[in-house]
């Protein structure tokens, strides 16, 4: 059984009916609106409307991507909802495919280890009609186009990223521990440039100035209104700051919370005897991966997808102790399956979203995962993980 399940064309076959069934299903619904907010934004975008103010009488909520981002929705602005819908969740079936496939120094039954850990959180954020599996799809390939030595394409993914929400630039640490280095720095400007400019091929420039100036002021908007105790869309947060609030009562300044994980977060940098070892590399990732999820001021149970992944490829490459069982056990408990059915309505509603235990099994993984690149010795970097 293991066996099939490990074979990529099963793997294929699992995404291909969930993203049909997903986009149906929504569509049945009615409950898309997530979408709804990408597809209008190209036509507020081309009609010279705010991209980031309200518009209730087409859906609630505001938009929070770049205007290169509703440039790439004209597609989906001109197609009926229930074929969008379904073409959106098989791009996000697709890119999460590639993503685990591609990873390097994996055997297939390790892959399919990862792919299980993370389908039913994956699920979970593709029926939000949610951007956040493409991110962490294209920051993992970004990870991959690095050890391949494709540094153009590596650049690419990750403004790409960065073009959806802005903390996938997070993936651009990266390139400290590869070779190539300016010419990293080239591409990232090359790509940079081409994603800001590219809008101008319906807008003029001083639209298009005018949409970067609101889209700042947002941005700026919702992380102050975190710390004055007004969340944009989710409270408490699914993040450290959240936790730190819930648990212990500590409130803290959340840039302060973050310039501190920023600093655990580079401080493994500091071993570049260990940048040969790929389960140094892979462990990067991951941790890169869980950050932008933990650290972030307006993470909600959507944007848990991104640190299961991480936490997935930190599993499948570590060393299996009774901490590392349990810690997996705790993360499939309460963050991938604490949004299902499994846990009764007043359950959640009266401690997993009040005191944020979606997010807690993957602040201790991270911790963890930094501890063990920190002070993780040399022979423990540079063997096969094992089983």
């Amino acid at each position: 059984m293991l066996q099939i399940l490990s074979k990529r064309p099963t793997i294929a076959v699992i995404l291909l009916v969930a993203g049909l069934v997903v986009g149906i299903q929504i569509h049945a619904l009615h409950n898309y609106n997530n979408y709804l907010i990408f597809r209008y934004s190209y036509q507020h975008l081309v009609q010279w409307v705010n991209l980031y103010g309200y518009h209730d009488n087409e859906h609630f909520d505001r938009f929070l991507y770049s205007p290169a981002f509703s440039l790439f929705m004209a597609p989906f602005a001109a197609l009926p909802d229930w074929l969008g819908l379904i073409i959106w969740s098989l791009i996000s079936c697709f890119v999460f495919f590639l993503a685990i496939r591609l990873l390097p120094g994996l055997t297939d039954v390790k892959k399919s280890v990862l792919f299980f850990i993370v389908f039913i959180e994956f699920i979970t954020s593709i029926q939000n009609m949610q951007t956040n599996a493409m991110i962490a799809a294209f920051m993992v390939l970004a990870f991959i186009c690095f050890e391949k030595e494709k540094i153009f394409w590596a650049a690419f993914f990750i403004v790409l990223a960065a073009s959806i929400k802005i903390f996938g630039l997070v993936a651009a640490v990266l390139f400290f521990i590869y070779p190539r280095k300016g010419r990293f720095i080239m591409y990232m400007v090359f790509w940079t440039a081409l994603f800001a400019l590219i809008p101008l091929a319906v807008i003029p420039g001083r639209q298009l100035l005018w949409q970067y100036r609101n889209w700042i002021g947002q941005l700026t908007e919702i992380h102050k209104s975190e710390d004055f105790g007004v969340p944009h869309n989710y409270h408490p947060p699914l993040s450290v700051m959240g936790w730190l609030k819930t648990w212990w009562l500590v409130t803290i300044p959340g840039l302060y919370v973050q310039l501190a994980g920023v600093v655990l977060l580079l401080a493994p940098l500091v071993k570049t005897r260990f940048y040969q070892f790929a389960r140094f590399r892979q462990f990067i990732i991951a941790s890169m991966l869980i950050f932008c999820v933990i650290f972030n001021h307006i993470s909600e149970s959507a944007t848990c997808v991104i640190a299961v992944f991480g936490a997935a490829i930190w599993f499948v490459n570590e060393k299996k102790n009774i901490i590392v069982w349990l810690l997996l056990a705790y993360l499939i408990l309460f963050t991938v399956l604490s949004a299902t059915d499994i846990f009764p309505r007043q359950f959640r509603t009266d401690y997993v979203i009040p005191y944020v235990l979606k997010v807690v099994p993957c602040i201790f993984i991270w911790f963890y995962l930094e501890a063990r690149l920190l002070f993780g010795r040399r022979s423990s970097m540079a063997g096969p993980a094992l089983e």
